[in-house]
């Protein structure tokens, strides 16, 4: 990269205030940016060179240093910039080298610069240049599984996970399914470099449940009712993730006849619109009668005649 002038990279006065310094990065970091200008090598160093220059003028003592440098002052020439760069450890800047400029060295290995910071703000964190750090948090990351009940992921609840490195709680958001992931930021294996340990991903598995059964955002229920509850009514209590709830069967229901409970399924993850719970009735009928039972029932076909397979054998 040549010596370059970075008032002169980032088009402001000299005298121009933070403020006009950084509205102008952002204008030509906009423009210039690689990822919307991937196959121009002249955006990429024009890029770097914008970057470069914002690196300086954004810290005071660097931007000072640089007026110094550039005025003569402090036994520098007025060619200075050059040795500001190849020279920079005089100035605490050694990572400004004038051959050496990559993504890596801007950077460096302590937290993120100013040029960064806002790089990141602008197109997220998953384009931030590229640093040491990035494929070390990569390949630090730890996978687990973890396993919890059917009504731990109806209301959620906090897990105690051991590492081989730390026991921690985690919290299990409610509306968690079969295959879930969650991210534990800085909890995967410690960094071999220096850097930051890696992040932790859970995958979740969900214990099946002895009544109920989970479809998507809807819970599902079988409920066995007598003889006499489907054919009289009845108003019976019935299992519920949160309790219990009163269910109302009304006289001469069929079996397999299905109760609908708006919003009271599972949560989800995506949307606030909770599932639904459907209850299904099934008539359970005695294995066995004795006498007295039979006629009773042999008098109650008589009483109420029904032929509901007419329509079976007929074309």
């Amino acid at each position: 990269m040549e010596n370059i002038d970075p008032y002169k990279a980032l088009g402001v006065e000299k005298n121009a205030t933070d403020a006009e310094i950084k509205s102008a990065y952002r204008k030509l970091a906009r423009r210039y940016h690689p990822d919307l200008n991937s196959s121009s090598k002249t955006a990429e160093a024009r890029f770097k060179e914008i970057s470069q220059a914002y690196e300086i003028l954004s810290d005071k003592q660097r931007r000072q240093e640089y007026d110094m440098c550039a005025s003569g002052q402090a036994g520098f020439s007025q060619g200075g910039f050059e040795q500001f760069f190849r020279d920079g450890s005089a100035f605490g800047a050694g990572r400004f080298r004038r051959n050496n400029f990559n993504g890596s060295n801007f950077f460096g290995t302590k937290g993120p610069s100013p040029a960064e910071e806002w790089f990141s703000e602008m197109f997220g964190a998953s384009h931030r240049m590229r640093s040491p750090n990035a494929d070390n948090a990569k390949a630090s990351r730890l996978e687990q599984d973890l396993e919890v009940t059917f009504l731990e992921a109806y209301h959620g609840t906090k897990k105690s996970v051991s590492t081989p490195y730390k026991t921690l709680e985690v919290y299990v958001p409610a509306g968690v399914d079969n295959g879930s992931r969650i991210r534990v930021s800085g909890q995967g294996r410690p960094s071999t470099r220096g850097g930051r340990p890696g992040d932790l991903f859970l995958s979740l598995s969900v214990k099946d449940h002895r009544f109920f059964r989970r479809e998507g955002k809807d819970i599902f229920l079988n409920v066995p009712v007598t003889l006499g509850e489907a054919l009289l009514g009845a108003r019976i209590e019935i299992p519920f993730p949160d309790g219990k709830v009163a269910l109302r069967i009304p006289a001469g229901v069929q079996n397999a006849t299905s109760f609908r409970f708006r919003g009271k399924g599972f949560p989800s993850l995506r949307d606030p619109v909770r599932g639904d719970f459907l209850v299904k009735v099934n008539v359970v009928l005695p294995e066995k009668i004795d006498g007295i039972s039979r006629k009773l029932v042999e008098e109650f076909e008589k009483l109420n005649p029904l032929r509901p397979r007419n329509n079976f054998l007929k074309r």
